[in-house]
């Protein structure tokens, strides 16, 4: 019997999932990692840590599923996105990668959204955020010239753990799409942006379709890791792409809703918006020749992560206080949080932005805060989904997919939040999934990506429907939200001076 696995590098973790042809798991295993934040507003974090945590991931799924390495066809990778790894002469970094989170190069990024000008709706179809590789990468030439003299290639996160399987440096056209130097109209870099910033051109990697095969694993990879140099391994995507496609979303109609450490909306657009909604992005979909709209923002499960472990320092489970939060009646008691702890991104595009509660009284307890926080995130998603609206991109059915899944409560915040039905997708590892699909196909077990989807993918019959008292009680808070960022938004820079 022959296999298939998934890789995904997320923000916090490394996941690795080994399943059948058929996409059923039959091994998986998780190794951790932290972000380091050395001064207010950074966020990277060391290759070299995701490398070890690949390794013990990896060697977790062949323990758990004693699958031979060697009957492992193929590997998909999946990636947290717009991060910089920037390598050297010799294929080490030669800085520590600034990831999607990271807000230093705030001064960068009104410096390249100057530079794009026109560009942007002609060819990028997005705005720039800092945290974005290009800005990333002008920051490194702005302040560490010594460092940007020794680059000799770029990649995105994923990018890396592939290299250090293959061997083979490249990128995919899904996550390319996400560094704001790709023209993700035309598909290929944006060289008139590159060279406008006085950027080095001959660093930028060849980019491929995330199911195409960039190699098989190297031997010195099989030494590390216990995988077979027989594997191959295929290019993989973008995190938000590959959960697209571990969610089923190769067609329009429906929209999915991930909570991982941010959150995302996303949805699948057969042409790129002649007059695109910059509060919202639009990427290359690993389907060759189609495009999705993402509402991305920075903040998600990261919220809950924060309050628990630095502010409330409880050894309580999230269980525990899932539980808590759902004994408190939707709307928290008329107290709002405004989920910003990272700056943020769609659909305000506010790097200045931070985290606000609101209306805190005597009657609020652990379990309105706890509940507050969880729906702050989905009114922000809301927000997002009003872009959606306004572009004429309509959903019949929401697919709910990310560590927040696993709460039911989350799940019916968002249902009511966004009067939709909510469903959920049998595996619950979507992102890796989407990994397994691209290797997949990849390796001719299926003809394209719509059929791996329709074999592999299962959605849950029974969804999380809207309560209408519910529904009515946030569209209430909805406004309030949407007004309280309104009037404080200017006050947050003045909070970095």
């Amino acid at each position: 019997m022959e296999y298939l696995a998934g890789i995904d590098l997320g923000t916090s973790s490394v996941k690795a999932l080994i399943t059948d042809l058929g996409g059923r798991p039959v091994g998986s295993g998780k190794s951790g990692y932290e972000i380091h934040i050395p001064k207010a507003g950074y966020a990277q974090q060391d290759p070299s840590q995701w490398w070890d945590a690949v390794k013990s991931a990896v060697a977790k799924a062949l323990k758990a599923s004693c699958v031979p390495p060697d009957k492992i066809l193929g590997i998909g990778l999946s990636g947290q996105m717009h991060g910089m790894v920037a390598l050297g002469s010799d294929g080490a970094p030669v800085y520590p990668a600034i990831i999607h989170l990271d807000q230093r190069s705030a001064k960068e990024r009104d410096d390249v959204l100057r530079a794009a000008g026109g560009l942007i709706k002609s060819d990028l179809l997005n705005q720039p955020g800092a945290g974005m590789l290009i800005c990333s990468l002008l920051w490194l030439k702005n302040n560490r010239p010594a460092v940007y003299g020794k680059i000799k290639s770029v990649m995105l996160p994923k990018d890396y753990i592939r290299y250090r399987l293959t061997g083979a440096i490249g990128c995919d056209y899904t996550d390319a799409s996400s560094t704001f130097a790709y023209s993700v109209k035309n598909n290929k870099w944006c060289m008139p942006l590159i060279k406008k910033l006085g950027l080095k051109t001959d660093i930028w990697p060849d980019t491929a379709a995330p199911f195409d095969v960039a190699g098989h694993i190297s031997q010195r990879a099989a030494k590390e890791t216990g995988l077979s140099p027989k594997t191959k391994v295929v290019m993989g995507g973008g995190d938000s792409a590959m959960a697209l496609i571990g969610n089923g979303i190769v067609k329009e109609g429906t929209m999915v809703c991930n909570i991982g450490t941010a959150s995302q909306i996303a949805a699948f657009i057969r042409k790129p918006p002649e007059k695109p909604d910059l509060r919202c992005q639009t990427w290359c979909h690993a389907v060759p020749g189609r495009w999705y709209v993402q509402g991305g923002t920075l903040n998600g499960c990261n919220t809950i992560n924060w309050l628990r472990d630095k502010v409330l320092h409880d050894s309580a489970s999230f269980k525990e206080l899932d539980e808590g939060a759902a004994e408190v009646p939707a709307g928290s008691d008329r107290l709002i949080f405004i989920p910003f702890l990272s700056g943020e991104r769609t659909p305000f595009m506010d790097p200045a932005a931070k985290g606000v509660y609101f209306g805190l009284g005597m009657n609020h307890d652990l379990r309105h805060i706890f509940r507050a926080t969880m729906e702050g995130v989905s009114f922000n998603l809301c927000e997002c989904a009003k872009v959606f609206d306004s572009m004429g991109i309509s959903s019949q059915k929401l697919i709910f997919s990310g560590g927040g899944a696993k709460s039911f409560l989350w799940r019916q915040i968002t249902a009511d939040v966004l009067n939709k039905p909510v469903y959920t997708v049998e595996n619950t590892e979507e992102a890796c999934t989407g990994a397994v699909i691209m290797a997949a196909v990849g390796t001719g077990c299926y003809g394209c990506i719509e059929e791996a989807c329709e074999e592999i993918v299962h959605i849950c019959k029974e969804p999380v429907c809207p309560v209408a008292e519910n529904v009515k009680t946030y569209a209430e808070q909805q406004q309030i939200f949407t007004e309280l960022y309104k009037n404080i938004k200017n006050i947050f820079p003045k909070l970095q001076k």
